[in-house]
């Protein structure tokens, strides 16, 4: 059984979804901070281009979770949409967010968008691999009942008093009584996800190494990740409703795939990388 709260100071609950995500933000800092001076970016692009996905990342996240369960979660206590601490983020939601942000501030800062899109490709899945296991231990994003040894049993009710989202949503699907207050064993679906993004981080980074695939390691991400996303969403059980048989999620990785086929064959490329020693140069310069 999982509680998705690690700790409590006083009456502030710690959960396992806030240290993954913090602890995903900083391994794919890490990674893009490398990458940076490999690819010839100014030292202040990788600091730069975290901190703004993860402002906007985070805000979008919220956003489209808010959005999407306002009447179920929200309506009646509006102020619980700034509770991001209790989990509730639409990785959707959060990559839209944070892909604004960056290409707003690269523009800014006059940075090769294609080249900065190198950078944080393979960052981008590692963080989302640290969300997903953050996820397995929220309680959320859960697969549908399994029985045996593959089911993950979810408290009713959190540390905090709080109704778990596996009961909650087994509840309304007439999965479990209206009284329930154990829900039925779920498929840790999360963790496939969290290990299809890390086998996508290394095969990223094994792609970069050719130089025709140059400033196209983001559209062939969104690509591989769609077809990742696409395949788990068959085995999620958090949906209340579906569309035509597919979940919202699902049809965003179909235009997400066709937007990817279309930036593969059009796109360039990015232009000739940088030798570390002009790094800091370019850096000088584009920061006037």
């Amino acid at each position: 059984m999982t509680d998705p709260v690690a700790f409590q100071i006083g009456r502030l609950s710690i959960r396992w979804y806030g240290i993954f995500v913090a602890l995903g933000f900083l391994a794919g800092y890490h990674l893009i901070q490398r990458r940076a001076r490999r690819l010839g970016l100014p030292v202040q692009a990788a600091p730069d281009v975290a901190l703004a996905a993860m402002v906007g990342g985070i805000a979008g996240a919220r956003i489209l979770y808010v959005v999407q369960n306002w009447s179920e979660e929200f309506s009646a206590t509006p102020l619980d949409a700034l509770a991001v601490w209790h989990g509730g983020l639409v990785f959707y939601g959060g990559f839209l967010g944070a892909l604004i942000t960056v290409v707003c501030w690269s523009l800014r800062q006059r940075w090769p968008l294609l080249t900065v899109g190198d950078m944080a490709a393979p960052g981008l899945a590692l963080g989302h691999a640290f969300g997903r296991i953050g996820c397995f231990l929220n309680g959320c994003c859960f697969g549908y009942p399994a029985a045996g040894a593959l089911g993950v049993t979810y408290p009713g009710l959190t540390r905090d008093g709080y109704i778990n989202g596996p009961l909650h949503v087994q509840r309304l699907l007439g999965e479990v009584a209206p009284d329930a207050t154990v829900c039925v064993p779920v498929f840790p679906i999360q963790l496939v996800e969290a290990a299809g993004n890390l086998l996508l981080c290394g095969l990223l980074l094994g792609l970069d190494r050719r130089p025709a695939l140059r400033g196209r390691l983001f559209p062939l991400y969104l690509l591989l990740y769609a077809i990742l996303r696409f395949l788990v969403e068959f085995a999620r059980g958090d949906y209340l409703s579906r569309s035509a048989g597919l979940t919202s999620a699902q049809w965003l990785c179909l235009v997400l795939f066709l937007a990817a086929i279309v930036w593969l064959v059009w796109n360039p490329g990015a232009p000739p990388r940088l030798q570390a020693g002009d790094t800091a140069e370019r850096g000088t310069h584009e920061r006037h």
